[in-house]
């Protein structure tokens, strides 16, 4: 639970920290600078560690192709709190934890309680219902934003990733799970940015720029802490605890963005505070 909840820490600091620099320099220039400064400070937590990298070779090819998976998640990410309200993207991204949980099931025989079960339906229900903009619907218009889009897209790719990572973390530790994924993750990133390098600020703002090195910084945190506690514990309840980062961003985008969703929406973001809680003690 400590890592889950650390992982929690940095992963809430890094979505609230990508929307305001996504929304100076862009989501994808973000991202790209994000993940080349987590990678740098990965092998620089690892050499300060004293940690070995060892792997075979089908665990580095998994490895590296989750990590392109991670990558299409991120750009997914920083490009729905780019054009969606803070408030009620993170809930929905937050959903995954639903995904990872299943999937451990499934395939790692993890077993779960009643109470997390249903802590998992509640949570994928309230990410779905903090999407709905009752007022939208009545006028006629698309139910889902463009932002919203992005984020399930995000979820059911983090879902997926975030399993991986934990599964492999368990078989070769969480450094040498880390590092890999992480490899296949920048240059996932890098090669989206080449093929985008059109629509990239020319002149960034300096500010944009430090702001996505702190997405890294504390994107890495996140992953390191999940990564670790998943090779000492169990992926169903690292990953019920490392979804409690949606508090973060979400009274950030309150506070520093004045959002303001509607009561409906809100709902949603508590059932899902609710699933988690649920997910957490089941």
């Amino acid at each position: 639970m400590f890592y889950g909840l650390l992982a929690a820490l940095g992963w809430g600091t890094a979505d609230l920290a990508a929307a305001l620099s996504g929304r100076r320099i862009g989501s994808y220039l973000t991202a790209g600078i994000a993940q080349v400064v987590s990678l740098a400070l990965l092998f620089a937590m690892g050499l300060a560690l004293g940690q070995h990298f060892h792997a075979q070779g089908p665990e580095v090819a998994m490895l590296l192709a989750n990590g392109m998976v991670a990558a299409a998640a991120y750009i997914a990410l920083y490009r729905s709190l780019e054009l969606g309200p803070v408030a009620l993207v993170s809930p929905i991204v937050a959903a995954y934890a639903a995904i990872s949980i299943l999937l451990a099931m499934i395939f790692l025989h993890e077993s779960m309680t009643g109470v997390a079960l249903v802590g998992a339906v509640v949570t994928l229900g309230g990410a779905m219902l903090s999407s709905t903009d009752v007022k939208l619907l009545r006028s006629g218009q698309k139910l889902f934003g463009t932002g919203v889009r992005w984020a399930f897209a995000s979820m059911l790719l983090f879902g997926v990733a975030t399993f991986i990572l934990g599964h492999y973390s368990q078989r070769i530790g969480w450094f040498s799970a880390s590092v890999l994924s992480r490899i296949g993750n920048v240059a996932g990133v890098l090669a989206f940015l080449f093929l985008v390098r059109r629509g990239l600020p020319r002149h960034p703002r300096l500010a944009g720029c430090a702001l996505a090195a702190l997405v890294g910084i504390a994107d890495v945190i996140g992953v390191a802490a999940y990564a670790r506690g998943t090779e000492l514990g169990l992926v169903t309840v690292v990953s019920a605890a490392s979804a409690a980062f949606i508090l973060i961003p979400v009274i950030g985008g309150l506070v520093i963005f004045h959002e303001r969703p509607a009561p409906l929406q809100m709902a949603g973001v508590a059932l899902v505070g609710l699933g988690l809680t649920l997910l957490a003690l089941g």
